[in-house]
């Protein structure tokens, strides 16, 4: 898992579980999730993706998407 992950899994422990999926041993579940570029970071609630991040991202580019979508701060 990168860096950035590990620091907000860190900061949201028992909030916001982050799971780490290597589309070279996973290719089918990359193409279940429509994954075309890589990094990507998606985001789910209650089982259904409600936002997705294509790239590499700064740690506050994350927590901003996770208040944005979950309403929970670091």
């Amino acid at each position: 898992m990168a860096p950035v992950l590990e620091q907000i899994a860190a900061d949201y422990k028992g909030r916001v579980n982050v799971v780490h999926v290597n589309v070279d041993s996973s290719p089918d579940t990359a193409g279940n999730l429509g994954i075309m570029s890589i990094p990507a970071t998606l985001f789910f609630k209650d089982g259904k993706e409600v936002g997705r991040l294509v790239g590499a991202g700064r740690k506050d580019r994350f927590a901003a998407e996770i208040q944005k979508l979950f309403g929970i701060a670091a």
